[in-house]
């Protein structure tokens, strides 16, 4: 005797209820297999980032690193950082992942460091390629240590650390007394350039001018370099510099017979006129004596230098006293004859003003 089923949402014999039942269970099953398979190794290939992955161990990173940090080489993006993990108590681990045509060339031998990746200060991971080393798998962890920190908060920090330590009370004094100085000093540098812009203003003559007058002095220059070169060229070239074979030299018997003419001369001449006034000094003393009044009197005959101006004086009056072009000069002559008691009297008589004598020739 079969046993019997009754389900409310299936219809059917026993046999094809239980069709329904195995069937929809296996179904149930493939999925929540799939699903498993799916979350387990499927998802995890499938959400991992392109590129090239690396661990690279390093004792710190810089301020601002993390998940999404740029990575750049020669200042372009290369790839970013994917996690940052604390493996032991001075290491952490930094992810990166690089985008392999980007990184031609770079090597398993490259060095890094931290710093801005633009002028906004935001922090990046920079690679410097270093020549040697082989190429770069995915996967492989690498140990570094950081070449420095350069990012702007570290730098800010060290300023502030800078300024705390040296920008003392006396310091700020001494800037302050300084930027009074400096400020002293504003009306002489603005006297300098009003004079420097008064000169400017002044100089009316063009660069062309000014280029015409060096035009001019180069153009004799190489006339005058010749010259000078033949010059020099002649004193080397002369009889006093070459020997008795004609060869270039000094030639010593040449200048030994010149040494000793010197000599003579002034041993033999000059020795002795020297040695003859010295025995005859009595004898030559009234000649001295003569000179030495002549002299005297030459300075009290020009008036102490104003004898010259004088004379140039007279010459000039009466050159003046002289008019009228070439041979026809005629002598300008005025004769005042008022003050005579006996040219006066006639003159009253013809009726003539007295001052007329003041007023032209007579």
């Amino acid at each position: 005797m079969g046993k019997t089923r009754n389900q409310d949402f299936l219809r059917g014999s026993d046999r094809r209820q239980s069709r329904v039942v195995n069937g929809a269970a296996a179904a149930v099953l493939a999925v929540a297999t799939a699903a498993v398979v799916g979350v387990v190794w499927v998802f995890p290939h499938y959400d991992e980032p392109e590129g090239l992955a690396l661990n690279i161990d390093v004792p710190y990173v810089g301020p601002g690193v993390g998940t999404g940090t740029k990575v750049i080489l020669h200042g372009a993006e290369v790839g970013e950082v994917t996690g940052l993990d604390k493996t032991r108590p001075d290491t952490v681990r930094m992810t990166v992942t690089l985008e392999p045509g980007e990184i031609g060339g770079l090597t398993d031998a490259f060095d890094l460091d931290f710093r801005p990746q633009n002028y906004f200060g935001i922090t990046a991971v920079n690679l410097v390629d270093r020549p040697g080393g082989g190429a770069l798998m995915a996967g492989r962890t690498l140990d570094r240590v950081p070449a420095g920190d350069f990012t702007m908060s570290t730098m800010l920090e060290k300023g502030s650390v800078a300024i705390d330590g040296t920008l003392t009370t006396s310091m700020v004094r001494s800037l302050d007394k300084v930027v009074r100085y400096t400020d002293g000093l504003t009306p002489l540098i603005q006297s300098g350039i009003v004079f420097a812009d008064r000169v400017a203003a002044t100089q009316q003559t063009l660069p062309t001018e000014l280029l015409r007058y060096a035009n001019d002095i180069l153009a004799v220059l190489p006339a005058f370099s010749a010259e000078a070169i033949d010059s020099l060229a002649y004193v080397y070239d002369s009889v006093y510099n070459r020997k008795p074979d004609g060869s270039i030299g000094v030639d010593d018997a040449f200048m030994d017979y010149s040494d000793a003419g010197l000599g003579l001369a002034a041993n033999s001449l000059f020795g002795k006129a020297g040695r003859l006034l010295a025995s005859h000094g009595t004898e030559l003393t009234p000649m001295t004596l003569l000179v030495k009044a002549l002299t005297d009197a030459m300075p009290r005959m020009l008036d102490g230098g104003a004898a010259p101006a004088k004379s140039r004086e007279l010459i000039d009056r009466y050159s003046a006293a002289f008019s009228g072009p070439g041979d026809s000069r005629t002598l300008n002559l005025r004769l005042v004859l008022d003050d005579l008691p006996m040219i006066a009297a006639p003159l009253a008589l013809t009726g003539l003003p007295p001052m007329l004598a003041q007023e032209g020739p007579r």
